[in-house]
């Protein structure tokens, strides 16, 4: 561990995390979080190095009382996915036991947190997983749904679990405007009744870089299919059916209410006829549920009403319905009304336990789930090549709207192919190194952002040269992503609007600085029509007369944004000032015209006069970068010590350029040095400005909001 810690600069619950023999599988997660930590003792045996669970602390070091894991029905050994009961006896640490020690009688296996339709998709997951080794995660059975909940829907209230945490993973989502504040109702809603649930970017990042890296797979060589339910909310920006279809192109809607792919076998079979040769098929699919801001599960504000509504209408009416009928729905079919009719018939078999389980809404989600999977393994096959087959399983939990994004929470990712095995897939997404509970490791904060971005795949991960070199010399450096939507967040407090706001660049016309998932482009994408500044190095050259063009387009009592600074390039070998560009088969210099200025200034190249090459840009460049090349040349870092000399170049000269005369809206200034990454991470920049002018006012700097994390 100590070894882990200097040489890779790891946390050191991330190291520990590492030696953990834990499953990732998403239920699991979801079993392990709602079953909590409590203060008895299950296991009697642990090896040297072992780990709480809780709070990542060495187990020989931990506060007497606490255990690892509590057992119940459906629970697995971590060591051989042997059921509970049926264990050998004997084996260290993750051992089986049939009963709890006689210590802790009274104390319940289960509680309240533990529904009963979790149980049902989690028990019968890990059996199926555990017969056919191929650790596939399937929905329930009608027998073990009714058992379980059956068993399980008085159980007693017991010690608050993942609804109570606060990870790593929690408190970044929420600083990035994606998900609920911790400990807020509807956080503690979502994290107790679908534990493992993520905002929709990250399941799509997630299973798009290991379909990619795995499996070869591009929007050329691929087809989407998704099955949901059709309700609008479904399709927000950021929901994950909308970002899977921005990524791999146009979609063959398979679904109706409640999510079922009502387009049957004939549907599924006209539409993996449409599949290149050798090509590949991806399909997600689900139910949906909404969480309000209350916290309460099945209901959602839509857009322009003063109410909630229910989310999902067609399921919540249909299990409605069956508790109406008493569990006797009318045995006719009304054609005009098919895809209803099948979901009473599904509830009509579950509405008594479900109305007996802690949440009865969450409960018919995850029965939703069941339906909606089974129909699904029915339609599909591999009958249409030798491509692949990929199922991508789960709940999509609508958020309340404007506030954060929408929610999924995977339960099936698995890829099959005609004559191979299985492989499931679905321990991609769970990530312990960014599930430590920040509330007993506050010290991890420093390391909870990166860690998450890594989880994204927006960063490097942790062990990487370049992710050395990028905090070395760039602390704090943020994706381009994150660094949006953090900024957009809080500009939103003061008013800023798409509609009231216009927006300048001053970067380097570089081409590796504008790829699609580049700040300023995304920024583009999200305030509109951009002004730009900036010439090569990033300084900008429109000068003062440019400012005053650009800023006499403000619409009344609105807004500037400017982003501006130089960038410098990280090599995959973690080379500061060097790029690998597309299609060359070395690295080249970045910035390139900052560089050669350095060089120029090293040389005693620095008087233009008398030259007749036009090049007025590059002459100004070396006047700036002259007085300080000596000094820079004696840092440990020249190229990096460079880039933050170029920053304040480019400030300096924007800072004479700009002003409040526009009218009385905000100036906002964003300067950062851009950091152009290997493929296929995104772009990260160093924030080193953020501040507000208006005219009459003192400035608003915040800096700090970009760089501390709470």
């Amino acid at each position: 561990l100590h070894v882990a810690r200097s040489a890779n600069r790891t946390s050191w619950s991330s190291a520990v995390c590492s030696l953990m023999a834990f499953s990732a599988a998403t239920v699991d997660t979801a079993f392990v979080a709602l079953q909590s930590v409590q203060s008895v003792q299950t296991q009697s045996r642990h090896a040297a190095g072992c780990a709480c669970l809780r709070c990542s602390d060495l187990w020989g070091k931990h506060a007497k009382g606490l255990t690892q894991l509590c057992h119940g029905a459906g629970c697995a050994c971590l060591s051989c996915s042997d059921v509970l009961g049926k264990h050998a006896d004997g084996l260290p640490r993750n051992r089986c036991a049939e009963k709890l020690d006689k210590s802790v009688s009274g104390t319940s296996v289960f509680g309240a947190a533990t529904l009963g339709s979790i149980m049902a998709v989690g028990a019968a997951a890990r059996r199926r997983r555990i017969q056919d080794r191929r650790s596939r995660l399937i929905a329930a059975s009608t027998e073990s749904f009714m058992d379980v909940i059956t068993a399980n829907s008085h159980m007693p209230l017991r010690t608050p679990g993942r609804e109570k945490q606060g990870t790593a993973q929690d408190k970044v989502f929420h600083w990035l405007g994606r998900a609920p504040k911790p400990n807020s109702m509807c956080f503690e809603a979502l994290h107790k009744y679908f534990p493992g649930a993520l905002p929709g970017a990250a399941v799509h990042l997630r299973s798009k870089a290991i379909l990619e890296e795995k499996f070869g797979m591009t929007p050329e060589n691929t087809l989407l299919g998704t099955s949901f339910c059709p309700d609008e909310i479904n399709n927000h920006q950021f929901d994950l059916p909308t970002l899977m279809r921005n990524h791999w192109g146009n979609v063959f809607p398979m679904g109706g209410i409640g999510g079922s792919p009502y387009v049957g076998e004939t549907g599924f079979k006209a539409f993996s006829s449409h599949v290149s040769d050798g090509g590949h098929i991806v399909v997600v699919f689900g139910p949906h549920v909404g969480i309000s801001e209350e916290g309460e599960v099945g209901q959602y504000l839509r857009e322009g009403q003063s109410r909630n509504s229910s989310a999902c209408g067609a399921v919540i009416g249909a299990y409605n319905a069956c508790l109406a009928d008493g569990g006797d729905p009318s045995t006719g079919e009304d054609m005009y009304d098919m895809q209803m009719d099948e979901i009473i018939h599904e509830f009509a078999k579950h509405a008594k336990a479900i109305s007996e389980s802690e949440n009865p809404m969450a409960s018919s989600a995850y029965a939703a789930f069941a339906m909606v999977l089974d129909r699904m393994r029915k339609v599909v096959n591999t009958n249409f090549g030798p491509g692949k087959l990929v199922l991508i399983g789960g709940i999509q939990i609508n958020m309340p709207h404007g506030s954060m994004d929408d929610h999924f929470l995977p339960l099936v990712f698995e890829v099959q192919q005609a004559g191979e095995r299985t492989e499931d897939l679905i321990e991609h997404f769970p990530d312990s190194t960014t599930q430590q509970d920040l509330t007993l490791c506050p010290w991890e904060d420093r390391n909870a952002l990166r860690e998450v971005f890594s989880f994204m795949t927006w960063s490097p991960p942790a062990d990487s040269p370049v992710y050395q070199t990028m905090h070395k010399y760039f602390p704090g450096a943020l994706p381009s992503q994150a660094l949006h939507e953090r900024k957009r967040a809080i500009l939103e407090k003061f008013g800023f609007t798409k509609d009231n706001t216009i927006m300048a660049t001053s970067l380097c016309p570089d081409e590796i600085n504008h790829d699609p998932s580049d700040l300023p482009v995304i920024m583009q994408n999200h305030w509109g029509d951009v002004f730009p500044m900036g010439g090569i190095s990033g300084a900008p050259f429109v000068g003062k007369t440019g400012f005053k063009a650009f800023s006499s387009h403000v619409p009344k009592d609105g807004n500037i944004i400017i982003l501006f600074g130089p960038h410098v390039g990280i090599s995959p070998s973690g080379q500061v000032g060097a790029c690998m560009r597309n299609g060359q088969g070395t690295t080249s210099t970045a910035c390139g015209a900052v560089v050669g200025a350095y060089k120029a200034a090293l040389s005693g190249a620095v008087d233009p006069e008398g030259s007749d090459a036009y090049d007025k840009q590059m002459d100004w460049i070396v006047s700036q970068i002259a007085p300080h090349a000596k000094a820079i040349e004696k840092t440990e870092n020249p190229m990096a010590s460079l880039s933050h000399q170029s920053y304040t170049m480019v400030k300096d000269k924007m800072l004479r350029i700009v002003n409040n005369d526009f009218g009385n809206g905000w100036l906002c200034l964003v300067g950062c040095i851009q950091i152009n990454m290997p493929d296929p991470l995104e772009d990260h920049f160093f924030p080193c400005t953020f501040e507000l002018r208006k005219a009459g006012e003192p400035s608003i700097d915040l800096l700090h909001e970009l760089k501390e994390f709470s």
